[in-house]
């Protein structure tokens, strides 16, 4: 049987909307209580971290981690991997969970499949495909990821995706769980208008604390809400060292992943 740990990334550190892990989302939960709560459900996941830093800033996260009855793992402010490498040789994990601590929506409901897939096809990474940003938790090899923190700059570690999502160097997984491709639209809580829509999401749909992916993705087509970021003319994205490349680039490079990733069926 294999060993699961759910890494959630998280620091109170954030420019655009200070504090944002620990605004209020919905009834008596933060974004991270909230987060957690939805990960609790995931039943083949062995244990769950919050993977945050050692700076005082950050103390508060122990009092989150307490309450909620999960463990936490303090370490490198600015190294992601290093994180979750350190929670992993700890618990002897034979599998991680990346989740992002501004994620509120992350699909819970999909995880026990992306890591039967990953077990089961031998596969090193996979995520959801075609879903809104923010949707998609990514499971991976602690065996991979170590391979991962070998051959990249870890000074780029908040870029982990595009490390791990390269089928050039891991075998990767896709799972497609929507009709549609709603990947121009983004779930994630990044400023005050971002935690105003989660909120919005929350009170317009059923479900509550266990929303859907297809209900989130409902109210979106319904008030035909796309990222403002995508609707800017010239808008780029950031890449490693220092790198950007336009959204149109971006799409194509990710369609290029996706083709040559093992597709999953659920």
């Amino acid at each position: 049987m294999t060993k699961t740990v759910a890494c959630i990334i998280a620091r109170t550190t954030s420019v655009r909307l200070p504090l944002k892990v620990l605004r209020s989302l919905f009834e008596q939960y933060a974004v991270i209580d909230f987060i957690i709560e939805r990960v609790k459900k995931v039943e083949m996941i062995n244990d769950i971290y919050i993977c945050t830093s050692y700076e005082p800033v950050d103390d508060i996260l122990e009092d989150v981690a307490r309450r909620n009855g999960v463990k936490i793992y303090r370490g490198d402010p600015t190294n992601i991997i290093e994180r979750m490498l350190s929670v992993g040789e700890i618990e002897n994990a034979d599998n991680l969970i990346r989740i992002t601590g501004d994620n509120p929506f992350v699909s819970f409901e999909y995880i026990n499949d992306q890591i039967k897939a990953l077990v089961n096809n031998k596969l090193d990474y996979i995520r959801l495909v075609d879903v809104p940003i923010g949707a998609t938790a990514e499971v991976m090899t602690y065996d991979a990821l170590k391979k991962c923190s070998r051959i990249m700059n870890q000074d780029y570690s908040e870029y982990l995706m595009l490390y791990m999502f390269d089928p050039e160097n891991f075998k990767c997984g896709v799972i497609r769980p929507l009709d549609g491709d709603f990947s121009g639209q983004s779930i994630t809580v990044d400023t005050k208008e971002d935690l105003k829509k989660a909120k919005d999401i929350l009170d317009s749909k059923s479900g509550g604390l266990f929303i859907s992916l297809s209900n989130i993705v409902d109210y979106l087509m319904a008030v035909k809400r796309d990222d403002d970021r995508k609707k800017e003319s010239g808008f780029l994205i950031k890449l490693p060292e220092g790198k950007s490349v336009t959204v149109e680039d971006f799409n194509h490079d990710m369609q290029r992943r996706k083709q040559k990733s093992v597709l999953i069926q659920v």
